[in-house]
């Protein structure tokens, strides 16, 4: 399904989406400016500062579109970079009757508690990026010279989204990771998936998309193999078949 912006800002705003929210027809809005440098990011063009943006004319678009989507979800960059922001678009898209989602690295967990506690938030998919036991690994994927203090809000995310989903303050919750050959070992990876016991999804990264452009794309067999040796149940999403619950 084809839906039209007229002359919106397009680069922002992907106007129906059945990915990023699985099993939810949404609309995906990307707030500029980031405070990591992942080197896979496919979304690296909208880094930098953030412009003004045409908050009346996205309100309008999500308004128009409302009878074909049935939730607003919030990427990036790094969308709680922009609280205020944040906050009164979820605010607008609540009064459509539209449920939120925010896709996050979880360096700001404050935001996330203020949405939270405001009941502006439906569900949280957490990027996690390396082991938070190891900083430095952390520090070498999201390209900063330390990661010690990002490892702990990031912890301090995660933690909220349990606690919040136990509570059923919010609907779902899911940590994602991206992977590309050689980026973390099998070790790595079962570590991060088993650490907090919430739902986990593997995802394919794209490699002809990616910021660094000497990375290596997974086929589905080989993250069904990684899945397979976590010794848990795992969602994986690749190309191939979207999204498969491996046992």
């Amino acid at each position: 399904m084809q839906l039209n912006l007229d002359n919106f800002d397009k680069s922002i705003v992907v106007p129906f989406s059945t990915i990023d929210w699985p099993g939810k027809a949404s609309m995906v809005v990307f707030l500029r400016g980031c405070n990591f440098r992942c080197c896979y990011c496919q979304n690296y063009k909208i880094w930098g500062a953030a412009p003004p943006i045409d908050v009346d004319g996205l309100l309008r678009e999500i308004r128009r579109n409302r009878d074909y989507i049935s939730a607003l979800i919030f990427s990036g960059g790094e969308p709680t970079m922009r609280p205020n922001l944040l906050q009164s678009l979820a605010e607008e898209a609540k009064k459509e009757g539209l449920l939120i989602g925010i896709e996050t690295n979880g360096a700001f967990p404050e935001v996330l508690d203020t949405l939270i506690d405001a009941q502006l938030l439906d569900a949280l998919f957490i990027d996690l990026k390396a082991p938070l036991s190891d900083p430095q690994k952390y520090a070498r994927i999201i390209g900063i010279g330390n990661a010690n203090a990002y490892v702990e809000k990031i912890t301090k995310a995660i933690n909220i989204g349990c606690a919040a989903l136990a509570a059923h303050k919010i609907l779902e919750f899911e940590l994602r990771t991206t992977l590309f050959k050689g980026l973390l070992s099998q070790n790595e990876i079962t570590e991060m998936v088993n650490q907090f016991g919430v739902r986990y999804a593997l995802q394919q990264g794209r490699a002809e998309m990616c910021v660094q452009r000497d990375l290596t794309t997974l086929t589905r067999d080989e993250i069904v193999e990684l899945a397979a040796q976590c010794g848990r149940p795992l969602r994986i999403r690749t190309r191939e078949k979207g999204d498969e619950d491996i046992c």
